[in-house]
């Protein structure tokens, strides 16, 4: 028996229009194979063995990683040079152990670019080199039908993607047929630098789902979840927070020829555990629709209801809404979107009122697409208008 360590170099590149997404990736990467072979390694010209090779230890690689948040019709004084755009740069390291029967991630980003654009809606000091930066930590494990794994992810408060927040999660799956069982528990705060100066919510949850899919049948998805919430780090005028919360999801989906449709419903009970345990009941529901009558149209209507019903104070607060997305593309130089939306929130009491109506168009001209950019031309009109009843001088 002789062990042989292969360093095997691997590079590779993938790139996205940046005009027509926003975002543009590059990846190179290497990979370092650990393989522990049998027979007699043969040195001259070639490399043979005399058995056949066992499959590698592990393996591993090393690949920057490049994040641009996507930019939606841009003006032109927001724009700004490559260089100080926000965005974000990192290290993936990942090790693929026996075969695929464990894999181990480590990352490490920081943000870079659009200082100014971050500090004017992060609070806190964001100026230090720990505040830009975010380490993940991930395992996952597979045997058989059974998926596993632990998540530790840590972001400062200038951090672009997910900003000042840490999470661990332990989580399973189990699948088998057409059934598949998650579940999930962890705990999250944000404050990551402990800000005296401001408040730390911390929460632990857990949560059990069961999914149901078929080819051609529609998907059934059934979830529960718990979490606790509560403050910490309170500054001077601060009131604390201590909540617990049950939440009881179901949805049912269907993609059809030409249209597919999505039906959810949530019920949830919280506790105000500093109000004596006092309860407050939410029930939601939404639906979502997207039709194709055409190849170059698409119609998305959406109907949603909210009711919650504060028992301390025994008030009823009821909000429906609807909107409706439209986008008819005439050729591949030209097209046009339109949505129009309402919202109104009522409670029992009368004291509040509102109603919220909304509408936008937009006609996107492609000029000139190259290889290297995309020119386009966009106009924009839209209204919004809010309507206090309650208080009509409002």
């Amino acid at each position: 028996m002789n062990d042989a360590y292969i360093l095997e170099i691997a590079t590779g590149a993938f790139a996205g229009s940046a005009c027509s997404s926003g975002l543009g990736k590059r990846r190179i990467g290497f990979r370092l194979r650990c393989s522990t072979l049998g027979g007699i390694i043969l040195r001259s010209g070639s490399q043979t063995d005399s058995k056949q090779a066992a499959p590698p230890l592990f393996q591993t690689s090393l690949t920057p990683t490049f994040f641009v948040p996507p930019l939606a019709l841009p003006r032109l004084r927001d724009l700004a040079p490559e260089t100080d755009q926000p965005r974000t740069q990192g290290l993936l390291y990942s090790t693929t152990w026996l075969n695929g029967t464990f894999v181990t991630e480590t990352e490490v980003a920081r943000s870079l670019g659009g200082a100014s654009w971050l500090q004017s809606r992060i609070p806190g000091d964001t100026g230090s080199d720990a505040a830009q930066r975010m380490v993940r930590l991930g395992l996952t494990g597979t045997a058989g039908s059974i998926r596993y794994g632990m998540l530790s992810r840590s972001s400062g408060q200038a951090f672009l993607n997910g900003p000042d927040q840490t999470l661990r999660e332990v989580w399973g799956e189990w699948k088998t047929g057409w059934i598949t069982l998650r579940s999930a528990i962890g705990e999250q705060w944000n404050n990551v630098a402990g800000d005296s100066t401001r408040s730390r919510l911390e929460q632990t949850y857990g949560r059990v789902g069961l999914a149901w899919q078929r080819p051609t049948w529609p998907d059934i998805t059934l979830t529960y979840a718990h979490n606790s919430l509560s403050s910490a780090l309170e500054p001077l005028g601060t009131a604390p927070q201590r909540n617990h919360n049950h939440t009881l999801e179901s949805a049912l989906a269907y993609n059809g020829m030409g249209w597919n449709a999505c039906l959810t419903s949530s019920y949830i009970i919280g506790s105000d555990l500093l109000r004596s345990g006092t309860e407050t009941t939410v029930r939601m529901q939404m639906l979502t629709v997207a039709f194709r009558p055409l190849n170059t149209l698409t119609i998305s209507p959406t109907l949603g209801y909210r009711e919650e019903v504060q028992d301390w104070l025994g008030v009823r607060i009821n909000s429906p809404s609807a909107s409706v997305v439209l986008q008819y593309r005439q050729s591949q130089q030209l097209l046009v979107s339109a949505m129009g939306n309402y919202a109104s929130t009522r409670s029992s009491d009368r004291l509040i009122d509102t109603e919220l109506v909304g509408g936008k168009g937009r006609l996107t001209w492609d000029l000139q697409r190259s290889q290297a950019w995309t020119t386009l031309i966009s106009l924009e009109a839209g209204y919004n208008r809010m309507t206090n009843h309650a208080a009509p001088s409002a």
